[in-house]
């Protein structure tokens, strides 16, 4: 407790074992920390169960569901959310605490991090990748966390901070192969989730998306400065745009088969 003020800390989690520990070593000061597990093959639940005995194995129910479900088993007044990914740098940790421990002047209800990827073989600082800043602790009762398919985001009503702190993001340790995989992934999440809300591909998206998505990454958003990485950043994001809408075309006409045209009598007896 920092300040009077209680802090639960929550992740989910699958298959996480290289990097689980990174991640709940930094919020290893929090009050309450929990995981929620999606049924991990490898060593995951005996790495988080060296930090909390509060660990929830769950079927995965889509990002957004699943954390939703983990920010629902918090009880503290204050909540920090990391991805099994990710880890809090100690000049953002330092910057909760000192936050936390002062008489308040200014109340926020939520506070917001620039997140930096490493991806390769460097940090990525341009292409739209830095800064992202991410709402990730916040005060419970001013907060829910939403979102679309598979991006969970929490929305806070009240006033937000940004800080200066940043939260490490290792999200491809598998490099490009890796990266292509989970933008294809991503993808199919999205144009499902786009189709269940009655979302209807474009053709004129299909065409125009991927070309401005890779030209903002590379040209408007400066990712030329990260060298190739750079460039395989703004290839991947056009690639995850084209495959997301071609999903969503492939998922409507699956929905919507053509009408089915029975043959002409006539010609069948004239073809025997």
């Amino acid at each position: 407790m920092i300040g009077g003020r209680s802090v639960s800390g929550f992740v989910i989690t699958y298959n996480e074992q290289e990097g689980l520990r990174d991640c709940l070593d930094s919020m290893k000061w929090v009050d309450e920390l929990v995981v929620v597990d999606s049924y991990s093959q490898d060593a995951t639940c005996e790495i988080a169960g060296e930090y909390t005995d509060k660990i929830i194995r769950r079927e995965f129910a889509g990002y957004v569901a699943q954390t939703r479900f983990a920010f629902e088993q918090t009880t503290c007044e204050w909540v920090l959310w990391l991805d099994a990914d990710e880890a809090l740098t100690q000049q953002a940790a330092g910057e909760i605490h000192s936050w936390l421990a002062q008489p308040r002047q200014v109340e926020y209800d939520g506070f917001a991090f620039p997140r930096k990827t490493y991806f390769v073989d460097r940090w990525i600082k341009h292409g739209g990748w830095y800064p992202q800043h991410k709402v990730r602790f916040v005060r419970r009762e001013a907060a829910r966390l939403m979102g679309q398919e598979p991006h969970p985001e929490f929305v806070v009503e009240g006033r937000v901070k940004k800080l200066k702190g940043d939260i490490l993001h290792f999200s491809f340790p598998g490099g490009i192969v890796e990266y292509a995989q989970r933008s294809a992934t991503f993808a199919e999440a999205a144009a499902r989730a786009r189709r269940a809300r009655g979302k209807r591909a474009s053709l004129l998206r299909l065409v125009l998306n991927p070309p401005f998505a890779f030209t903002r990454s590379y040209l408007l958003r400066l990712g030329i400065l990260d060298g190739v990485p750079g460039l395989a950043v703004a290839v991947g994001t056009a690639y995850h745009r084209f495959i997301r809408e071609l999903r969503l075309w492939e998922l409507q006409h699956a929905d919507d088969p053509p009408a089915f045209e029975p043959a002409d009598p006539g010609r069948q007896q004239s073809a025997s």
